[in-house]
């Protein structure tokens, strides 16, 4: 289902609600966030969607978002990342207020995920109000100055480290070198950090092989923690 979020400065946002599991009380859901707009990210993106697929399979609340200036969301891409993350939290206060559809189960977790760009924006923000995770998909270490002038520093850290995290990326990576994903990584003792041999930034014909690895992190996450 689509349908659209005021974001903080009210801002119409675009998102994608789905569901196909039983009728229940609660349920997990997943926040996903697509790549930079202005290079053609939006929520219709080989990764977004592979990733969607495999969390409706596992019986979660999927909600993808489309920034603002991408898609049918209003309003245009900031320089500074901020104004996006006010969409992600905007979107985060929707889902756990049952502000979107209201036959859908309350959502009593959250993995808040995020790929390139939008990696980089769920990074960025603490979960306080429901049990979280992570899952950053070829987080854009290397270019996070272009992406958020003036406030690259700010989206390099990461989210206290007494939440779970995945950081998966490819070997081949066009704009964040291994040796920086390591480095940082070493950081974060809750972050499990995995490389795909021969993958880039793109994942075309390694969607598979990324949702596989998200399988085996996601089979063992102890998602009370």
């Amino acid at each position: 289902m689509s349908l659209f979020i005021s974001s903080k400065d009210k801002t119409p946002i675009e998102i994608l609600v789905d569901y196909n599991g039983p009728k229940l009380d609660q349920a997990p859901g997943i926040i996903i966030a697509h790549p930079y707009g202005p290079l053609g990210g939006s929520m219709n993106n080989n990764v977004v969607m592979a990733l969607k697929d495999y969390f409706l399979n596992q019986g979660y609340i999927t909600i993808c978002l489309n920034f603002r200036g991408c898609g049918r969301s209003k309003g245009k891409t900031s320089w500074t990342g901020m104004p996006e993350r006010d969409d992600y939290l905007s979107v985060i206060d929707a889902v756990l207020d049952d502000q979107i559809q209201k036959d859908l189960p309350k959502v009593n977790r959250l993995i808040l995920c995020g790929y390139s760009f939008g990696a980089m924006i769920a990074n960025s923000i603490e979960c306080t109000r429901v049990p979280c995770s992570y899952l950053l998909i070829s987080l854009c270490l290397g270019v996070t100055w272009a992406l958020a002038i003036t406030k690259s520093s700010f989206f390099k850290q990461h989210a206290p480290d007494q939440y779970k995290a995945l950081c998966i990326y490819g070997s081949r990576d066009q704009f964040t070198g291994s040796h920086r994903y390591e480095s940082w990584c070493e950081k974060y003792s809750n972050t499990t950090c995995i490389k795909v041999p021969d993958a880039d930034h793109f994942w075309f014909g390694y969607e598979q092989v990324l949702i596989d690895h998200v399988h085996s992190w996601h089979s063992k996450l102890d998602i009370q923690n």
